[in-house]
């Protein structure tokens, strides 16, 4: 039964794996959604518009940070735990 329990460092490496692609698609997606809303503002140009894209440029602005720290945990707490977990691992293994 999965109790959400991560305890094992290969498990951890899969995690901080998908971590990592999950932030790597948020930012692509970013992109392309930045992207498509300029299109959507050749055409689209009342003051509506004007709204929405202050609204998202102000919304946007907070993806940025939020994938820095989420890199930062993967890249650093996780792999330090995954470090830490591998090490029991060994030593209760060989034992």
């Amino acid at each position: 039964m999965n109790n959400g329990v991560i305890n094992s460092s290969e498990k951890l490496r899969e995690y901080r794996g998908q971590l990592e692609e999950a932030i790597n698609q948020l930012k692509d997606n970013l992109k392309k959604t930045d992207s498509a809303i300029e299109q959507v503002g050749e055409k689209w140009k009342d003051d509506n518009y004007k709204e929405f894209q202050e609204n998202f440029s102000q919304d946007k602005e907070k993806i940025p940070p939020l994938c820095n720290v989420l890199d930062d945990y993967q890249a650093n707490t996780l792999y330090d735990l995954e470090i830490k977990v591998r090490d029991l691992e060994d030593h209760f293994f060989s034992c």
